[in-house]
């Protein structure tokens, strides 16, 4: 293989797609369609990620990577140029590369004319440049996959539109292969092979980020068999006459599949990754290899999975099996197993008593929804302790979650979290993160004497009625306590959507700290969450509403929330600050730039957010406030650990657990932030902004390509109607 003639070979095809007017009647309706779509949805919801993107992007290469390879050998074979190929000292093999990287290039080119959608997301959000990075990776694979089925189908059917159609059916059966309707008709270990052959299989990791060797190999060994089909093909007219030949080129492909079927079966116990998160939230963090350098004694983690799980579900089954053989190799006192409880009365027995119960899952098969039960939780045994994590939906906290609970196991003592609440506060999912941890001890206005254990409080104040713990905050205070507060300095009647000033005085302390909570309302007209309302007649709508906002981080130096992007509040109060002698004050939460507050008249129903206007500036939400050993969070609104807001944002969950764990753990836990993936949200100034991301990355990219199209397919034009005097 000579790879001068390999690249000479590439560039012809790559300049074959830029002097022909095919190439572009293919990039401008996928630029225009693709962009068109995510924009819709992206600025719609205010999230500011290419996931949706390149989640859409393998069904729109459906089409457009067949295009590009369609006639990449069937014209050759149709005109018989390929003959003429063939005449020339070059071999089937570097024919067949030569195009496949023409054809790739090409497409690096179109990926290339998206380049302003993450530029968009640098301007106006802050992403993650990791997880980009790794969605174009992974983009760039799934093009190399099926450019190669392309090239296969060309190299079996002379007609270039049979060629088309070809590619298309085997680039879609390698997507739907891995999904539920497939799987589920098949029984293990067929079940789990079809969606390991699946291409969005392997591009999940990717797109979040996480390369992983063994997804690697499989678009290596995909591209490569299908390459191999095509030189198999390409030859036959060397090998009809020579039988060796022909055998040589069946080994070959056979050992293309046994090597990739090898190397995932070698790695599926011995896994390579690489993290390109910027928060390297697929590392395992110093806290958690402190934490398993201290054990003193085995910690047996026992993972109780079914064979038998939706596709989705298997790519969360091998991620947590990744991450316990990572545990398992930093210390000699971990250890792993797997138990299938449905294989075996003991194992289902087992389960039980470790709290691990079925799950039912929703599947799509043979054309409508089924549940389907399964297994998919651990457990972690030390000494005569036992804690389990039920069920695993996704694996981005499981790090988090399953050091604090080895934590909690090992610890000599447990530690107390005191919950102090003014009103009420529908908070289950609060109380379920906190006992993974410690143990919560509920506190009345006289239980005093119970401060003194307590390794962090928690007061929650709705502002709906008359409090005295303000004398008991202060004292516990002035002991070197830890409090996170969550307060709002206006009560709300989500019934009757009403609000008055607050008729607590819980909030008077902090004016020592140099903290005001005020009684207003804080509104934000573009980081609105929406909400579903009815009308008069009771039809119901959905609208964007103001007073349920994103705050966003104020600063990246604060560890615990160096991985949130944006929490949810709702009906929140602003806060001022003032300097203090000896009190350190740093804000955690700030609006957007366009919010504002109301002071004076509370109407929040949603016919009234047409007279809203913002005031230019971000308005503080939340601040840490430290003065010698003592801590103190203030979240200007106590809706942050209900239940509605810590199960529809995972940053509320990040954001609540690492600040607790900030103020209750010591410096080891505290270095192990959540790494639940919340929504970063567009940070737009006005709509004018809004008005350049969608509509110039909607059409200036098809406005460029059309523009070049014009200029340098006429200027060829041109050029061959050119005379040249003798």
């Amino acid at each position: 293989m000579k790879i001068n003639i390999i690249l000479r070979l590439a560039k012809k095809e790559f300049l074959g797609y830029v002097n022909g007017a095919l190439a572009y009647t293919v990039i401008v309706p996928f630029l225009l369609l693709s962009v068109f779509l995510y924009t819709r949805t992206a600025l719609v919801g205010g999230d500011a990620s290419l996931r949706p993107y390149f989640e859409l992007l393998p069904w729109f290469l459906l089409l457009l990577a067949p295009a590009l390879s369609m006639k990449l050998l069937s014209d050759e074979q149709k005109s018989e140029t390929i003959e003429l190929l063939l005449a020339h000292p070059i071999s089937e093999l570097e024919i067949v590369v030569g195009k496949f990287l023409g054809a790739l290039a090409f497409f690096a080119i179109i990926l290339l004319t998206t380049i302003g959608l993450p530029l968009s997301l640098i301007v106006y959000s802050r992403p993650d440049l990791g997880q980009i990075a790794g969605q174009y990776i992974g983009a760039l694979f799934i093009g190399a996959t099926f450019i190669s089925v392309g090239i296969a189908a060309s190299a079996y059917v002379k007609n270039a539109i049979s060629s088309f159609l070809l590619g298309a059916a085997i680039s879609f059966i390698l997507i739907i292969i891995g999904f539920d309707l497939v799987t589920q008709m098949l029984p293990f270990p067929f079940n789990r092979i079809t969606s390991e052959l699946s291409v969005l299989t392997h591009s999940e990791s990717i797109a979040r980020g996480l390369l992983d060797i063994r997804d690697v190999f499989y678009f290596l060994t995909i591209t490569a068999v299908f390459l191999a089909a095509a030189i198999f093909k390409l030859s036959e007219r060397k090998t009809t006459e020579r039988p060796t030949e022909a055998r040589k080129l069946k080994f070959a492909l056979g050992l293309i599949l046994a090597i990739g079927v090898i190397s995932n079966i070698i790695l599926s116990s011995y896994p390579l990754k690489v993290d390109l998160t910027q928060s390297r939230l697929f590392t395992l963090s110093e806290g958690t290899k402190q934490t398993l350098k201290n054990l003193d004694d085995i910690a047996t983690i026992t993972l109780y999975s079914s064979r038998q799980l939706p596709a989705q579900m298997q790519l969360v089954a091998r991620d947590v099996t990744d991450t316990l053989k990572d545990y398992e190799k930093l210390s000699k006192n971990i250890k792993f197993r797997v138990v299938y409880p449905e294989e075996s009365s003991e194992g289902a027995s087992e389960a039980k008593q470790a709290g691990i119960n079925e799950v039912q899952f929703n599947t799509l098969s043979s054309g409508k929804f089924e549940a389907q039960a399964g297994f998919l939780g651990l457990a972690i045994r030390f000494s005569d302790k036992t804690e389990s994590i039920p069920f695993i939906s996704d694996t981005s906290d499981l790090e988090y979650q399953l050091t604090r609970r080895i934590r909690k196991l090992s610890a000599d003592k447990d530690k107390v979290i005191g919950i102090y609440r003014n009103g009420y506060s529908p908070s289950q999912i609060l109380n379920e993160l906190l006992s993974s941890q410690y143990k919560t001890e509920t506190l009345a206005v006289d239980d005093k004497g119970k401060l003194k254990g307590l390794s962090a409080l928690i007061a929650i104040d709705d502002g709906s009625q008359e409090s005295t713990a303000s004398a008991m905050i202060k004292d516990y205070l002035s002991q070197n306590g830890r409090v996170l507060f969550l307060a709002s300095g206006v009560s709300v009647s989500p019934q009757s959507l009403s609000a008055q000033k607050s008729q607590s005085t819980i909030p008077n302390f902090l004016s020592d700290y140099g903290v005001t909570l005020n009684n207003d309302l804080v509104y934000d007209l573009q980081l609105a969450e929406i909400l579903n309302f009815s009308d008069q007649n009771g039809r119901r709508y959905l609208s964007q509403y103001p007073y349920w906002l994103r705050s966003l981080p104020a600063t990246n130096d604060f560890a615990p929330i160096s991985t949130v992007k944006s929490v949810s509040l709702g009906w929140p109060s602003s806060l001022t600050l003032s300097t203090r002698d000896g009190v350190t004050q740093k804000t955690l939460l700030t609006t957007g730039m366009n919010a504002g507050k109301t002071d004076n008249v509370f109407s929040i129903s949603p016919q009234s957010i047409n007279t809203l206007t913002p005031n230019g500036q971000k308005i503080p939400l939340a601040t840490l406030i430290e003065k010698g050993d003592m801590r103190l969070v203030v979240v200007g609104s106590s809706t942050l650990a209900n239940d509605q807001f810590l199960q529809n944002n995972p940053d509320n969950v990040a954001f609540l657990s690492n600040v607790i764990d900030y103020l209750a753990a010591d410096k080891d836990l505290a270095t192990i932030p959540s790494k639940s993936t919340g929504r970063a949200v567009f940070e737009f100034k006005n709509s004018i902004d809004i008005f350049l991301v969608q509509y110039g990355n909607l059409l200036i990219p098809p406005f460029a390509v059309i523009s070049f199209a014009v200029f340098y397919l006429r200027r060829r034009r041109l050029l061959t109607k050119r005379v040249y005097a003798k």
